[in-house]
């Protein structure tokens, strides 16, 4: 008994067979993880040293050619090529297609675990970075506001840790703005009239900036863990640390051989928006999760922050997410037109309603079923 007999003889079974393809198909569906490009692991590390305050010459000399010289030998190592600029050596390797980069990382570290002693004692350790097309930003956002440091506090302590929070979002980059720095400005004289040396002021300061557990209180049934504060909380507190004490027991304080004063840490660069200055956020999600979902949960919880900030502008630059349901909705698009004329067009050929029917309902089961076998 071949198939077709079947079917006409056992038309329910037919159609409840099919309409759970359509089911499972429809579930798979819906749970289908949704990106901009593939799942794609490129062959490339790029080994990033960074060596302060060196000259290009120097780096190259001292550093790059001896990253070279060590990881030269990695099976699987198809090409390399080197940049060596002021105060850091990135090295870039390129490993041939169908290459096991976990095992090819693991063989870079241990070069360069081995080559660490024989650097310059001012070198930092070596980093790996593997480029990655999955850790591009799907959302970015920018806040303006007329107190930058301000500004950037909000971006991390509220909106950094809300959106961090999302089921999905891997880590929210804060970039631009100000941030606050306390400087020490010594004067060498006066350091020198007490015969004090510049690292037993900064020992001090580090003695003084501390937070130890000061025991237990028992109360009840509840036991409350103390902590000794010792953390500075203003200027006024680092400049009153004792650095040394005069012989007849009297302290000298930071204040009377510095100046303290809060000032702007130095920027590499900067945000602009509207032609003013503003600190930027960068939303990267975790591999496998579906992007327009995460970024709809981002966009959700935007518009919860701006009602309760209302004074703080934040203002969406970037989403992936749309580029990506623009191009899914002219994809079913695409399919609902062609399925219409594949059909029109048996119509006015067969001059039959039957064909074409049940060519027209075997299209949307067959995509779902795709989906299942997905």
């Amino acid at each position: 008994m071949n198939l077709a007999r079947i079917t006409i003889k056992r038309p329910v079974a037919t159609i409840m067979f099919f309409l759970a393809v359509a089911l499972v198909g429809a579930l798979a569906l819906s749970r289908l993880s949704v990106d901009l490009l593939p799942d794609l692991s490129f062959p490339v590390f790029t080994v990033r040293t960074v060596y302060p305050q060196a000259a290009p010459s120097e780096v190259e000399n001292r550093v790059t050619r001896r990253i070279e010289e060590a990881v030269s030998s990695i099976a699987g190592l198809r090409s390399m090529h080197s940049i060596s600029k002021e105060g850091v050596s990135l090295v870039h390797l390129e490993f041939y297609w169908g290459s096991n980069m976990d095992f090819a990382a693991l063989h870079v570290r241990e070069k360069l675990d081995q080559l660490r002693w024989s650097l310059p004692p001012e070198v930092e350790r070596p980093t790996i970075i593997h480029l990655d097309p999955s850790a591009e930003p799907i959302m970015v956002l920018a806040l303006g506001g007329e107190d930058l440091s301000q500004t950037r506090l909000f971006a991390e302590n509220v909106l950094k840790r809300r959106m961090e929070q999302i089921r999905g979002v891997a880590l929210a980059s804060v970039t631009g703005g100000t941030e606050r720095e306390i400087h020490v400005d010594l004067d060498m004289q006066a350091l020198a009239a007490l015969q004090l040396e510049p690292h037993s002021v900064a020992q001090a300061l580090q003695q003084a900036n501390v937070s130890l557990p000061g025991g237990t209180v028992l109360a009840g049934r509840y036991r409350y863990s103390l902590r000794i504060r010792g953390v500075f909380e203003s200027v006024a507190d680092i400049s009153n640390v004792a650095i040394a004490h005069r012989s007849d027991g009297s302290a000298v304080r930071l204040d009377q051989v510095a100046t303290v004063h809060e000032s702007i840490r130095e920027r590499n660069g900067l945000n602009r928006l509207n032609r003013n200055e503003a600190v930027a956020m960068l939303l990267i999600k975790e591999s496998g999760f579906n992007t327009v979902q995460v970024a709809a949960e981002a966009r959700t919880v935007l518009q919860q922050i701006r009602k309760e900030y209302p004074e703080i502008e934040i203002l969406l630059i970037d989403d992936q997410s749309k580029i990506i349901s623009l191009a899914i909705d002219n994809v079913a698009q695409a399919i609902l037109y062609g399925g219409v004329l594949a059909v029109l067009v048996l119509f006015f050929f067969l001059h039959d309603v039957r064909s074409p029917l049940s060519i027209g309902v075997s299209i949307p089961i067959s995509i779902l079923a795709a989906f299942k076998a997905c």
